[in-house]
Order: structure tokens, then C-alpha cells, then sequence
């Protein structure tokens, strides 16, 4: 079995499902942190982010149909720097995956199976995701589908049942105790994350009917977004700027301070198996694109056979960093944020689009 076909609902489901856990549970946290009670207002700029690049992607392939970024990078740029703008990609696709590995592997780690080597979960879980990543992307996307709408109520559900115990007057002031640089700063952490629907341009040429598919992209983007927003409100007029800066995974906290007439309460352990889903989700789509993309790159016929390449790569990429501390903490700040976001995420999507629109200008325009 190869399914390689994809829909415009598809993309939606697979934009929410890959990014709502992990924006959530990674960038709560230090946005309330840069921006305190204000930090409602950087997931506002964040999600604003994140469906402008959604956006730039999808008008990107919209101009090439049927074709992944390895191929028309080469169309604007030649051979030789197209292919090697297509290598970055692929790099970093690769270097996102053993990123989101070890991140869900200490996580798993830190909640609810403390004594399980980090390296035995990570091993397991890409075991996992190998099997759907080499049926193809349209096993994936359908995994997405029926997965969805199980994630959103792992998310709005532990939010609406700690409603009892919010305070609204958390969330003031507003603005004065922060300003406009500090928000934008407070706005990177989630729009790094929301940015990773760059995958768009590999994944838009597998839909065969194109018509609204910017559409559904941007749609899924901003529902994760706004998911985003309402998770960093909640953590704060829950638990106030202060203290929801100190947990690590504040959307977590929410779950398990949730008790209801002594009888709803420790739903920890069910609402991480849903959370687990999103982030399976999100493995199995880049170790799709890397290893597609790789393929593409080398003229391969068989895609499938660098999954267990780049899969064996990002399990030894995974185990260099040591620690919560370094690959949630001091990669985001130091590497991330400052490199790969404004690179990949926005830079590169923009520079193809501005050249493809330059290139479709001129021959469009008529012989002297």
C-alpha cells in the first residue's frame, strides 16, 4: 500500500493535529513568562504569524500545483542552488524531528513514566510512527482526521471543567507593564511552533483538488492558534502571570488541578494518551517530508527507502541533548528563535513566493 493522496480537509486536520499539543504545552510557559498577563496578546501576534505563513505557502505551491518545494526551488534558483536551498530544508526538517522526539520523550518522562529511560521511549515511538510514515501521506492524513476532533476536546475539555476556579482580574493591567517589545518578543516562542506549517510546501502537492486548499491550511493553522490563546488566558487567571511562568507545562497543571465533586479529578493520565496523539501526528509528518524530500533530492524512485535513514538519524540526533533544561529551554532561545524561525519559517517561504511572482511577471509579459 501507497497512498500518496491527499484533501483539502485533510490539510486542516493535519495542521491542527500536528501543532495544537505542542504549541500549548511548549510556549505557555515562557510567553507568560517574557509577557506575563499580557501574554494573551503575544498568542494574538503569534497566531496572526503563523496564518501569514500558512498563507505565503500555500499561494506558493498555488503558482507550481503538483509540485514539492525540492522541485520548484530548482525551478527559481537553477540546479545547484535550488537543490542546496532544498538540502537546508531537509536539514532542518530533520533536525525538527529529533527535536520534537526528545521533547516528547522527556515529557513523557517527567509525568507519568519516571523510571523509563529516555532513549527506551524514543526508540519505541519511532517505531510507531514508522509504520504509518511508510504507507504514505494519505494514511497519515486520515490518522489526522479521526484524530482531530479526539485532541480538541483533550484540549477544550480540562479547560471548561476548571472554569470554577478562574479569577478575570488576573489579566490586568493591560499593556502598561509590558509595552509593544516585550509582546512581540512574548509572540516568538508560539509562532516558532506555528510556523512549522512550512511543511505546506511539500504537502499541498499531494491535493488533487486545489481549489480552497489555502483556505483549509490557514484554517487549521489558526485554530491552533487561537487553541494557543485560549490555554495561555486560562493559564493565567487560573494560576496568575507568576506562577504559571514557574510551571513548565502549565496546560498540564490545569489538568491536574481539575476535581469536581470528588469525582472528576486525576485525568492526567487519560488527557496525556490524547496529547500523545497530536504529537505522533507530528512526527509522522516530518519524517514524511524529510525522507520524501530526501528522495526528490537524489533522484530516488522509492521514497520509502530513506524513511529508515532519516528515522535512524533523528534517533542519534535526539540523544545529544541531555536535558529538559537544554532542548526546551537554550535550543528554542538560542537556536530556534533567532535562526530557524525567521529562515525557514518566514524568510524562505517569502523570498520563493517573491521569485516565483517576479518569474510568472515576466512571462506573462509580452516580446518586444
Amino acid at each position: 500500500m501507497n497512498d500518496m493522496a491527499l484533501t483539502n480537509r485533510q490539510i486542516f486536520w493535519m495542521m491542527v493535529s500536528m501543532q495544537i499539543i505542542m504549541t500549548i504545552l511548549l510556549t505557555t510557559s515562557p510567553a507568560i513568562r517574557i509577557a506575563q498577563q499580557d501574554a494573551w496578546i503575544s498568542s494574538v501576534l503569534s497566531t496572526g504569524i503563523g496564518i501569514t505563513i500558512a498563507f505565503i505557502c500555500g499561494k506558493l505551491c498555488a503558482i507550481f500545483p503538483g509540485q514539492t518545494l525540492i522541485e520548484y526551488s530548482r525551478v527559481l534558483l537553477g540546479k545547484w542552488l535550488g537543490g542546496f536551498i532544498a538540502a537546508l530544508y531537509i536539514l532542518f526538517w530533520i533536525l525538527t524531528l529529533a527535536v520534537i522526539l526528545k521533547q516528547f520523550s522527556l515529557f513523557i518522562t517527567g509525568t507519568i513514566m519516571p523510571k523509563t529511560p529516555v532513549p527506551v521511549i524514543e526508540i519505541l515511538m519511532l517505531i510507531i510512527v514508522l509504520y504509518p510514515t511508510l504507507h504514505g501521506i494519505g494514511v497519515i492524513a486520515r490518522i489526522c482526521e479521526l484524530t482531530g476532533p479526539i485532541i480538541l476536546v483533550g484540549v477544550v475539555g480540562p479547560m471548561f471543567l476548571g472554569i470554577n476556579e478562574m479569577e478575570w482580574d488576573r489579566l490586568l493591567p493591560v499593556y502598561s507593564d509590558s509595552g509593544y517589545m516585550v509582546i512581540m518578543k512574548g509572540a516568538l516562542p508560539a509562532a516558532t511552533f506555528l510556523g512549522d506549517c512550512v511543511m505546506l510546501l511539500m504537502l499541498i502537492s499531494f491535493v488533487a483538488y486545489r481549489k480552497h486548499t489555502v483556505r483549509h491550511a490557514v484554517g487549521g493553522v489558526m485554530l491552533s492558534g487561537m487553541l494557543a490563546l485560549i490555554s495561555v488566558i486560562v493559564s493565567i487567571i487560573m494560576f496568575g502571570p507568576n506562577v504559571a511562568a514557574s510551571y513548565p507545562y502549565p496546560m498540564l497543571m490545569i489538568v491536574r488541578s481539575i476535581s469536581i465533586g470528588g469525582i472528576i479529578e486525576n485525568l492526567d493520565a487519560i488527557v496525556i494518551t490524547v496529547w500523545i496523539m497530536s504529537i505522533f501526528t507530528k512526527l509522522a509528518l516530518y519524517l514524511f517530508v524529510a525522507s520524501y524530500g530526501t528522495s526528490q533530492l537524489l533522484g530516488m524512485k522509492d521514497w520509502r527507502k530513506t524513511v529508515w535513514f532519516i528515522a535512524v538519524v533523528a534517533m542519534i540526533m535526539a540523544l545529544i541533548p541531555l536535558n529538559y533544561e537544554e532542548i526546551s529551554v537554550i535550543f528554542p532561545r538560542k537556536i530556534a528563535i533567532p535562526y530557524l524561525f525567521p529562515v525557514f519559517m518566514a524568510g524562505g517561504p517569502l523570498f520563493l513566493l517573491i521569485l516565483a511572482l517576479i518569474k510568472r511577471k515576466k512571462m506573462a509579459a509580452p516580446a518586444p
